[in-house]
């Protein structure tokens, strides 16, 4: 139930929300009690019914509903419901208004789980409650049920594993154990009497062991020693052999750069055994140790070239008239270092310091100006959407509500970064000291100046000052002018919203440039406007809507317009002006009447038609 003050709010909410359900409510006026009702019937329902007046709207509402949609009268016998047109018996049968009966037993009559009317619904809780609990009960005992049944069904398959097993067995000998078992007991009860009936017999196998043990560790210590001699026998072979290698390696060398190496490498080398077991090994070793200084000198003398070509290039476009014939290879290195010399000689850092100085101070002054001319650019576009806006004001859109133009600062991350990018250069301009100009400088140099040559795209972006803003439209009610709808773009639009909306942004900008937005209007000045092909493919509303538009603004208007569109500029224009060509097509004659005569022939050519 809706009371009347939440009625809108309500209707509101449940319209904007998937409610994932049905709801049903009903709107509550107040209902002011009737000093003529008629006292409700004792045996009927409402009269049965106690409800809660803590609302007396509510109650009110709900007491006249329940009179004028439940006056069931309770019978207690079959004799009286047959009488009554409208009756209900202690069984649930129900008769309405004489022909349709209706009994619901699919749940028992008094099974507090059905209920619904009632004060609270702990009565209701309760019995769910106990449903629910017997239900667990119930289901309880189907799963001991499921176990037990369960368990049963494995016991009957492992008994149906082990038949399988025992009918593969065709010979009652193959699972006689017992006389297997028999067997083995008595030979061993033979073996115990042997063994206890002769001592020597005992001592004889002792000695056998111990013997045996002897022979095992005389041999394995002759196989070891065997290993031993040959193993010596293959190192002295090896040595042989390395020794020769190294006789022969030390023959190919010089004696002299031998002793040099060894005096140079005289702090490596004592790091090494220097025997001729680790001799390939230190060999290596040093092998490698060489190897990476080699690669260490090779890597510094490429970063030393690289380094060199880097600075002939940088040196060459900073300066690509005195370096034009000049190449960025080490080639070119003795040009290079004739060039420093003589600019030392010269004594150009000294000019060169005073022509920076004066070069730092013209670039910052230049920018600063190009970015106040960027900021004027941008406040001339703001005024002038609000001067439109004035102008837009004055127009209606439509019986209720106006148009107005709407300018955000962009979003675009470029354009803040480069506006951005403009106060970083200038820094603090009270800060004039030579240091503060060259840092001002070198900012400049590298985040704008750079970028301008080598990005022309990212140039013509930022600099286009109606890049800093996003333009959208505002449709507003005139009346409290509260926003109605916002347009970013007229995508979503029929083809005649998008038309009504470009007539009138076009009829404003068309008063801005006549200076027409001003609260006085000399209507002498210069305001002529040529509209060629007018309406070809629009329809007589929107056509009849421009021409409003630019009759509200005082415009002088010349239309060029087919024959079929002149009935929609009828009523705004002043005189017609009829073009027309030869067949041959080299000769245009034209032909001028006022608009009180084109009607006149009209309405003659009516009168002649209908005759």
């Amino acid at each position: 139930m809706v009371p009347e003050a939440h009625y809108q709010a309500v209707n509101a909410y449940v319209n904007r929300t998937h409610l994932r359900g049905r709801l049903v409510y009903y709107r509550v006026l107040a209902v002011a009690p009737n000093p003529t009702q008629r006292t409700l019937d004792p045996e009927q329902v409402p009269y049965k019914l106690e409800i809660k007046q803590e609302n007396e709207t509510f109650f009110q509402w709900l007491r006249d509903q329940l009179i004028r949609q439940f006056s069931y009268v309770c019978c207690d016998t079959i004799e009286q419901f047959h009488r009554e047109v409208r009756a209900i018996t202690c069984t649930g049968l129900i008769k309405h208004g004489g022909e349709r009966h209706e009994k619901d037993d699919r749940s028992q009559i008094g099974d507090h789980s059905q209920y619904i009317l009632g004060w609270n619904n702990a009565s209701k809780i309760k019995a769910l409650e106990a449903d629910l609990k017997q239900i667990n009960q119930q289901l309880a005992q189907i799963d001991k049920q499921i176990q037990l049944l369960e368990r049963q069904r494995k016991q009957r398959q492992q008994q149906v594993s082990w038949l399988q097993d025992f009918m593969k067995f065709v010979d009652f000998s193959e699972i006689d154990w017992r006389s297997i078992d028999l067997d083995r007991l008595e030979l061993e009860k033979q073996r115990q009497q042997l063994e206890a009936s002769s001592d020597r017999l005992k001592q004889l196998e002792i000695q056998l062991k111990a013997t045996q043990t002897e022979i095992t560790q005389a041999e394995q210590q002759r196989e070891r020693l065997i290993r031993e001699i040959q193993s010596f026998e293959d190192r002295q072979n090896r040595a042989q052999t390395e020794q020769n290698q190294c006789e022969k390696k030390l023959r190919s060398f010089i004696a002299t750069e031998i002793d040099a190496f060894a005096k140079h490498m005289a702090a490596k080398l004592r790091q090494y055994a220097m025997t001729l077991e680790t001799m390939t090994q230190d060999e290596a070793s040093l092998h490698d140790y060489l190897q990476e200084q080699l690669r260490q000198r090779e890597r510094q003398q490429d970063d030393s070239r690289s380094a060199l070509n880097i600075r002939m290039l940088n040196f060459k476009n900073a300066f690509p008239e005195t370096a034009s014939e000049m190449g960025t290879s080490l080639d070119y290195l003795d040009e290079y270092l004739k060039l420093k010399n003589q600019i030392e000689q010269d004594d150009l850092p000294r000019h060169e310091q005073r022509f920076k100085q004066l070069m730092n101070e013209k670039v910052i002054i230049a920018i600063s100006m190009f970015k106040s001319t960027l900021e004027r650019q941008e406040e001339d576009i703001e005024q002038a959407i609000d001067d439109l806006n004035e102008s837009l004001c004055k127009i209606d859109y439509t019986e209720s509500s106006y148009i107005q133009l709407c300018c955000d600062k962009t979003r675009n991350r470029e354009v803040r970064d480069f506006k951005e990018d403009l106060k970083v250069c200038l820094g603090d301009v009270a800060r004039q000291s030579a240091e503060d100009n060259e840092e001002r400088f070198q900012s400049i140099q590298t985040r704008l100046i750079e970028r301008f040559k080598s990005e022309d795209r990212w140039t013509g972006l930022v600099t286009d000052v109606r890049n800093w803003l996003e333009f959208s439209v505002s449709e507003r009610y005139r009346s409290d002018n509260s926003e109605k709808e916002h347009h970013t773009d007229s995508s979503g639009k029929s083809g005649g919203q998008k038309v009504k909306l470009a007539y009138t942004i076009l009829a404003s900008a068309i008063a801005y440039q006549f200076g027409l937005n001003q609260d006085t209007i000399n209507h002498k000045s210069f305001r002529f406007v040529v509209i060629d092909e007018a309406f070809s493919k629009s329809d007589d509303g929107n056509a009849r809507y421009a021409m409003e538009l630019f009759k509200n603004l005082n415009l002088q208007l010349l239309v060029v317009t087919p024959k079929d569109k002149i009935n929609v500029i009828e009523p705004y224009i002043s005189s017609l002006h009829f073009v027309a060509n030869i067949p041959e097509g080299n000769c245009s004659s034209i032909t001028s009447i006022s608009i009180e005569e084109y009607r006149h022939h009209r309405q003659a050519a009516l009168s002649s038609n209908r005759d």
